[in-house]
């Protein structure tokens, strides 16, 4: 099983060494396969119009094949443009089929065609051109399927797990509120608890229109509703319980005054928020003073700051002050933190 960022690294350098590779991205709902997919094509150097997502399941096999007409006493076909933008000659793109486990047999044994002679009836397809395919697993009830099996043998099958370090990367970099990336990285067991038989379920996806769709301003019962209304109600309570608890979350401009006096927070969902603040805000020259606060913190948030921190700034700019020097010459940051970096 990989992670979200290993199936993107995985995917990228084998479609950098072979475009004719098809990586078979595989996961339960809402895990955020389509936008890792679109990550692979930006990585691989293609622009935002030399990257096609299909929803195979919305197409008739005829949006694929083309569509026939008659002419000179014999049927011929007219290539849809989603794919003739491809064709010979036109440069490298990433095709990405999604969702192709909920498909019928016949979209199937068209793709399996497709991603192995690399053609249409009317025309084949730039050599450049490199393939991902998406879909979820027949467990999670999708309507996802056994892929027929002569597909299944031409393409490179990964699994791919939730994970929080990823989603956090992902977040702290696209406008998730602070508060609600502490909360997850404090709960990370409820990032994806994806369970078929409930209607409403928390998952990253689900997370993230919350965060992103629903206004923090609004008033209390009608978030509730809201959130209650997307992740389902047992995690909408704990959410907002926590949520209102960091509401109370110190000033950094405050900690950053008396940064080796002002008071640690004690409640867990506090200090995580604390943290992840603390390393948006922070930048290489501020390292020293900060670490002053967060060197009287335990290690695992010491470890969330030093990793935002590097996220941010790059490794490079981090690694090379006299205070991450200093802090990481001690054995309990050698033995926990950078073993696992």
């Amino acid at each position: 099983m990989a992670t979200l960022s290993k199936a993107i690294n995985l995917t990228t350098r084998l479609l950098q060494h072979s475009p004719t590779a098809v990586p078979f991205w595989r996961s339960k709902p809402g895990v955020g396969k389509s936008e890792g997919a679109i990550q692979v094509g930006k990585a691989l150097g293609f622009s935002d119009d030399r990257i096609l997502v299909v929803h195979v399941n919305n197409h008739e096999v005829v949006d694929f094949t083309g569509l026939p007409y008659r002419e000179d006493g014999a049927t011929h076909f007219a290539p849809t443009e989603m794919f003739y933008q491809f064709r010979e000659g036109t440069g490298g793109g990433l095709i990405v089929l999604e969702e192709l486990p909920q498909s019928t047999t016949h979209h199937q044994t068209w793709a399996a065609g497709f991603v192995l002679e690399r053609s249409t009836p009317t025309f084949k397809l730039d050599k450049n051109v490199r393939f991902i395919i998406t879909g979820n697993r027949a467990e999670d009830k999708a309507g996802a399927k056994p892929l027929l099996t002569h597909l299944a043998n031409r393409l490179y099958h990964i699994d791919i797990d939730s994970s929080v370090n990823d989603w956090t990367a992902w977040a702290l970099d696209n406008g998730i509120p602070t508060e609600a990336v502490a909360f997850l990285r404090l709960r990370p067991e409820m990032l994806n608890d994806f369970d078929p038989e409930r209607q409403v379920n928390p998952t990253q996806r689900a997370w993230t229109q919350l965060f992103k769709d629903v206004p923090n301003d609004l008033p209390p019962d009608l978030y509730h509703i809201a959130a209650a209304g997307k992740v389902g109600e047992g995690y909408a309570v704990e959410w907002i319980s926590a949520r209102d608890m960091m509401a109370k979350m110190p000033s950094v401009d405050a900690i950053r005054l008396n940064p080796s006096e002002h008071e640690i927070p004690h409640d867990p969902a506090i200090r995580y928020a604390v943290t992840t603040a603390m390393a948006q805000t922070g930048s290489p020259d501020s390292l020293d003073r900060d670490m002053l606060f967060m060197d009287r913190m335990p290690m695992e948030f010491k470890m969330v700051f030093m990793t935002d921190m590097m996220r941010r700034h790059g490794k490079e700019a981090i690694m090379q002050t006299r205070t991450f020097i200093k802090w990481s010459a001690d054995p309990r940051t050698q033995e926990i933190f950078l073993n696992s970096n």
